[in-house]
């Protein structure tokens, strides 16, 4: 979904989400989208059973979660450390989408792994941007 922008206030000049300039805004659209979906994706994995709910992969679904969602939140009040928790998140959004590959097969983990890397995309983008 593009976000219209207000007169006067130029992109960022990053792609985000391969609809326009990248903000603030849309970065906090992508995080929240991964949460949800590593959520929905951890649901899945427990009804799949097998290779799918091994300990350390519903652990890192669940932890990129819950990075995803602390980090659409450090952006929204704008906080002065949203530099360091965005590159946290991008790298445990890497690591998540790493993960879902290696379960071949699997169109929810094929999803997920897609939606976690435009997340790490984003938020790598975000590091050095002024909010």
């Amino acid at each position: 979904m593009a976000r219209a922008q207000a007169p006067g206030m130029p992109g960022m000049g990053m792609p985000g989400m391969g609809q326009g300039p990248m903000t603030r805004e849309s970065c906090i659209d992508i995080c929240f989208k991964s949460q949800r979906m590593c959520l929905e994706t951890a649901r899945y994995c427990f009804e799949k059973g097998g290779a799918h709910v091994a300990p350390t992969h519903l652990a890192l679904l669940l932890d990129c979660a819950e990075m995803c969602q602390m980090t659409a939140n450090s952006l929204m009040r704008r906080s002065p450390q949203h530099g360091a928790i965005c590159s946290a998140c991008a790298q445990l959004c890497d690591a998540c989408a790493n993960d879902c590959e290696t379960i071949t097969g699997d169109e929810q983990m094929v999803h997920c792994a897609s939606l976690c890397r435009d997340c790490a995309r984003d938020c790598r983008g975000m590091v050095n941007m002024p909010i």
